[in-house]
């Protein structure tokens, strides 16, 4: 799977882990930024970095970290067809692509560990839209409706560039 991944340098340590597992388990790494430490690089760019490819389709799923994952899923969401989650567990991870089709998690290096952060990716980019058994048909129309509503939001990510605090 193709997967876009980024964040600002509070969020650095947990997407360079995150990056490492995509990359020894098969998928294939699009890294948006920021690619060192040394720059305050500030979270709206990385997200509309990370949203352009998904919108162009050069990803399939994108991965944010942040210092809580809140910034940069608030960031990414505003976007026409992102649908960007904060998650803080396995649970939270799952039904974000369950119910909600949302296809950029967003976690939080001051948070999550690194070793849970690979496992709910894991488990994000596993777990398929309504792949569950109980809910009714009105059930799944209406989340199937409530998705579709927020992926129509939003404008269209550009190619801007990581800034920076300089």
């Amino acid at each position: 799977m193709r997967v876009v991944i980024g964040s600002p340098v509070k969020g650095f340590i947990l997407k360079s882990a995150v990056g490492e597992w995509l990359a020894d388990n098969g998928h294939q790494v699009i890294d948006v930024g920021a690619l060192e430490t040394e720059a305050f690089v500030k979270f709206p760019s990385v997200a509309e970095r990370a949203a352009k490819v998904l919108q162009d389709g050069g990803a399939d799923l994108g991965v944010l970290c942040c210092g809580s994952g809140t910034g940069v899923a608030l960031a990414a969401g505003k976007f026409a067809g992102i649908c960007a989650v904060s998650c803080e567990g396995l649970m939270t991870a799952e039904l974000a692509r369950q119910v909600n089709d949302a296809n950029v998690l967003c976690m939080g290096e001051s948070i999550v560990a690194a070793d849970t952060a690979c496992r709910m990716v894991e488990i994000f980019l596993s777990t398929d839209f309504q792949d569950m058994t109980g809910p009714s048909q009105d059930v799944l129309d209406f989340w199937a409706d409530a998705r579709d509503e927020i992926m129509a939001r939003g404008p269209e990510a550009t190619d801007r560039a990581l800034e920076t605090m300089e």
